[in-house]
């Protein structure tokens, strides 16, 4: 994506203006591996502020009142959208006029979206679309994109049928209820890319809302553009050869990393964070789990590893961590970078033999 003609227009005009000046704009992101690209960009200026804090996901978290201030206070806003942090959706629509709300998920312009996708621990023919998303994958973004409209989806939301068996039931007897993503899956910042294109779009905004210090945002932005190629790289080549290794995570979070590294899902412990996965579904994935030559399985920070435990029970499947949301690391510029080579290491420590 090229910056707008006007942005660039703006920082060749103040090229000559000498040292950034410290701003008073308000910048408030939702999640932080988005707090962290936005504070490369804004390095030297100014400090962002986010509202999901380390250990707390975005798909269960309330509002505290210091976060309710922060956006009523904020000028720009960034978050991914209410299909991932439904929390914010209310709030958003009560802020002043005069703040400015970026969801990702509205534009498609920018970035590479992938569907929604089924978790059947049945359905194989998954490693397949894997790889040949990522043959086809070469980040020019002429592919990414469903032939409807994305915001007819974020406005309608479908639910997705799962098979019985994939449901089950609890000890309990309470069956395990489906969840509505939406069509399109918007664990979209685990691509390399799709960061970079996000890079972009903040110094593109940030330098329309605060002139005084657009050349500092537009170099910040290059700087950090290079490093992200130089982490892709890194990462490609540390996850080549691992492509037929098949493994399990607690959910389906993280099919932008697997398609973008050509790595190979297996199936998922919940058909969503929000529902505990039944005896009956946890008795199947002990036996894919035997049975299909799965490598490893994976948990997260932010939910029971016990279920996890239980799955292994008998197997001789490894166990590993996988966080999409950088939960053990600092905020900051460097959460992003770490998040990213610390999904690589993880993945390939637990499936290399």
């Amino acid at each position: 994506m090229r910056m707008k003609m006007s942005v660039s227009a703006l920082v060749l005009s103040l090229a000559m203006t000498g040292l950034a000046s410290a701003s008073d704009l308000n910048v408030v992101t939702s999640i932080r591996p988005l707090h962290s690209l936005v504070a490369n960009v804004t390095d030297g200026v100014l400090t962002p502020t986010n509202i999901v804090p380390a250990n707390a996901s975005p798909h269960h978290y309330s509002l505290k009142p210091s976060d309710a201030q922060a956006l009523q206070n904020a000028d720009i806003i960034f978050w991914v959208g209410d299909n991932l942090e439904s929390f914010l959706a209310k709030s958003i629509t009560s802020l002043p006029q005069t703040a400015k709300v970026i969801a990702l998920q509205d534009h498609q312009d920018h970035f590479h979206f992938l569907p929604t996708r089924e978790v059947s621990l049945d359905d194989h023919r998954r490693d397949e679309h894997n790889h040949t998303e990522h043959e086809d994958h070469g980040h020019e973004h002429e592919h990414g994109h469903d032939d409807h409209d994305h915001k007819d989806d974020h406005a309608h939301g479908e639910e997705h049928s799962h098979d019985d068996e994939a449901h089950g039931n609890d000890d309990h007897g309470h069956e395990e209820q489906g969840h509505n993503h939406g069509n399109t899956d918007l664990h979209m910042w685990l691509d390399v890319e799709n960061a970079k294109h996000f890079v972009e779009l903040v110094a593109e905004e940030l330098s329309a809302a605060d002139a005084a210090n657009a050349v500092q945002y537009q170099e910040n932005a290059a700087k950090t553009l290079a490093q992200l190629d130089a982490l892709n790289a890194e990462i490609k080549a540390q996850l080549a050869g691992l492509e037929d290794k098949k493994f399990v995570t607690f959910h389906d979070a993280y099919q932008y990393f697997e398609t973008q590294y050509g790595l190979s899902n297996a199936g998922t412990v919940t058909l969503s964070p929000d529902v505990k996965p039944g005896a009956k579904r946890l008795t199947k994935l002990k036996a894919h789990l035997k049975e299909d030559q799965i490598s490893c399985i994976f948990a997260e920070p932010q939910f029971d590893a016990k279920l996890v435990d239980l799955a292994v029970e008998g197997t001789d499947v490894k166990q590993a961590v996988l966080d999409p949301l950088g939960a053990d690391l600092a905020d900051g510029a460097d959460l992003y970078f770490e998040l990213i080579r610390t999904m690589g290491n993880n993945f390939a420590d637990c499936l290399s033999e």
